[in-house]
């Protein structure tokens, strides 16, 4: 659907006519809501499919250079001319970064949704976005001969037959691109303020350049004092209304997965799947696999020191591939067990013949960390890792992770953890706690689609893996990664569009954040936990226990409850609920992790309380 993946913002500009309101910054940051005019239009630009955003930067660089920083698909590039130059040389600048098809955008527009569907949906390369009329002042008038452009002016009267207004926003093929690049030089030699407005209209007798006008199209672009009150007063709440409406070309039904993964994704995830058959070998596919690879590696902080290993599997496959490639076969794994997942890779050691000791404990409760002391001092001499869940889903309890991790470094104990359903949902700083394998899956608080999995690996510890005698082929670690390192490919053929589907995600939390989302699940969390209460059930794990990400619920006695009819009853009102599993007291268990709110919870409660009515289930 969405079949361009790059965009190019022109952020150079000086805002000479805005001096006395901004002062000290460029122009996209002004704010007309909660962030600033720049942030805005990179947050839609990812809402249609963008995953790389190139921002040629001028005045006060060092505020775009940020956004760099907080956002790893965006790139800065400096053009130290700006003060001097047009917008073309700026574009200019931009051609080190350019190497397909992209969105052109000025930095200084606020602009409906719309604006970016229409251009992605059209079905033809360069295309100009343009708009009725605006009254804006400053105007430019686009010429148009049947479907293709033929010039431009901010005097009407130079126009023949008049197509619209210039909004700023423009599809832009490599093809058309190379053109307007190789006449540039020269262009801006005859005239420094070459705008690229210009060098459209001259490369346009070799290249047609279509168009799309939304008549009624909400956008302005803030050049002075007049246009920023306009914008506030006017225009952006009328793009608010209409953004708030606008529907994703197709509207898919929307389900809420209480279930603990796969977890409720966004549309745009789900429309990132939508894209162009390509062979995974080649280079395009490479660097979309290691931007995802160093992006992984970021979430967790674990930047310049962890490398990631990427698998087309579920979770329980990373946590396989770790085991047999990481204990050598001379030594233990000390491994504990309070819940499924930690039984789990005890049966996988069994499994694959690797020596474990276990610290078992009863579901539901915590470890303790003086017992995993006890037993490190005791097997000092077998014992090379330790392997934990840190968020066990069994029963929805978060393992103290980063005590274990650090009382396993006074013994020189490796770390192995299973963080697959609490990677990216609770903050984890892999550096800090000293782990040295990370394990997770890209369909539970990510918030991308099955079929990926991944361990984020110290690569100090990846590199001694080399050395022992492999159990294991697809599953192996080290040769996964030497293989991607050495050829820019995966190993073994991967879901080509789960990767495209785990690259949205991957933006789509890095614009929200990490604080923010792990805001968002806990205070899901707190509605949910408080609406249970006053219902009258009970919970499995102690509070300070619980990872406010799933919740065990102990179930009723009542002879009217059957789980399985209030699964289905809230099945068919569009809620998926997941069963408890081995604890000592029977649950059923609601994880708040995914592309959901406070009021998805709200609305489950309330059909939750409707069929505790309706079957007059006593829970108190």
């Amino acid at each position: 659907m969405f079949n361009v993946r790059k965009a190019v913002i022109l952020g150079a500009g000086l805002g000479s006519r805005l001096r006395g309101t901004l002062d000290d910054r460029p122009k996209g940051f002004l704010k007309l809501g909660n962030r600033p005019i720049i942030e805005e239009s990179i947050a839609k630009l990812v809402r249609t499919g963008i995953i790389d955003i190139v921002i040629v930067t001028g005045y006060c660089h060092e505020f775009y250079d940020q956004l760099s920083e907080k956002y790893p698909f965006v790139r800065t590039i400096l053009n130290p001319d700006f003060a001097t130059t047009g917008s073309m040389l700026s574009l200019y600048t931009a051609s080190q970064y350019v190497n397909s098809d992209f969105l052109l955008l000025e930095s200084d527009l606020v602009y409906e949704y719309n604006a970016l569907q229409t251009l992605q949906n059209y079905p033809k390369d360069n295309c100009i976005l343009l708009s009725g009329k605006t009254g804006a002042g400053d105007e430019v008038y686009v010429g148009v001969s049947h479907d293709r452009v033929v010039n431009m002016s901010k005097r009407r009267d130079e126009i023949k037959c008049l197509g619209g207004e210039l909004v700023g926003i423009s599809k832009i093929s490599l093809d058309l691109y190379k053109q307007m690049t190789d006449i540039a030089p020269e262009k801006c030699k005859h005239s420094s303020q070459y705008q690229y407005e210009d060098c459209l209209v001259d490369v346009s007798d070799n290249v047609t350049i279509h168009y799309q006008c939304i008549d009624n199209l909400a956008w302005i672009e803030i050049d002075d004092g007049n246009h920023l009150s306009k914008a506030r007063e006017k225009i952006y709440p009328l793009i608010e209304q209409r953004d708030s409406e606008i529907i994703i070309s197709k509207k898919v039904e929307r389900n809420v997965l209480l279930n603990p993964g796969p977890a409720t994704t966004t549309d745009t995830v789900k429309y990132a799947m939508v894209v162009n058959d390509i062979c995974p070998r080649e280079k395009e596919f490479g660097d979309l696999v290691e931007g995802i690879r160093q992006d992984l590696v970021r979430i967790v902080h674990g930047e310049g020191v962890y490398e990631s290993v990427l698998f087309a599997s579920s979770g329980t496959g990373v946590v396989e591939a770790c085991l047999s490639s990481a204990v050598p076969h001379d030594k233990s794994v000390l491994i504990i067990n309070n819940g499924a997942y930690g039984k789990r890779m005890q049966q996988i050691c069994n499994g694959y013949g690797i020596s474990h000791i276990d610290y078992n404990i009863e579901w539901g409760k915590p470890v303790d960390c003086n017992k995993v002391e006890t037993l490190l001092e005791q097997y000092k001499r077998d014992i090379s890792h330790i392997a934990l869940v840190h968020h066990e889903t069994t029963v929805g309890m978060l393992n103290d992770i980063t005590t274990i991790s650090r009382t396993a470094a006074r013994f020189g104990v490796e770390v192995i953890a299973d963080t697959v359903s609490s990677y990216a949902g609770i903050p984890i700083d892999v550096k800090d706690s000293e782990i040295h394998y990370l394990m997770a899956s890209a369909n539970k608080c990510i918030q991308g689609m099955a079929g990926l999995s991944f361990v984020i690996c110290k690569k100090e510890s990846l590199e001694k893996t080399k050395e022992i005698k492999p159990r294991n082929f697809y599953f192996n670690l080290y040769q996964n990664y030497s293989f991607f390192t050495q050829k820019h490919e995966m190993q073994f053929t991967p879901p080509v569009q789960i990767f495209y589907a785990l690259r949205q995600a991957i933006n789509e939390y890095f614009l929200e954040t990490e604080q923010s989302r792990e805001k968002r699940y806990a205070e899901m969390h707190e509605v949910l936990e408080n609406g249970l209460q006053m219902l009258g059930f009970r919970f499995l794990v102690e509070k300070r226990f619980r990872s406010k990400i799933l919740t065990a619920i102990i179930e009723p006695e009542d002879e009217n409850y059957s789980f399985s009819e209030m699964h289905d009853f809230l099945y068919k009102r569009g809620f998926t609920i997941y069963p408890g599993k081995g604890a000592t007291q029977n649950t059923f268990r609601i994880a708040n992790m995914g592309a959901i709110t406070k009021s998805d919870i709200t609305q489950f409660l309330g059909h939750l309380e409707e069929y505790v009515l309706k079957k007059d289930i006593k829970l108190r």
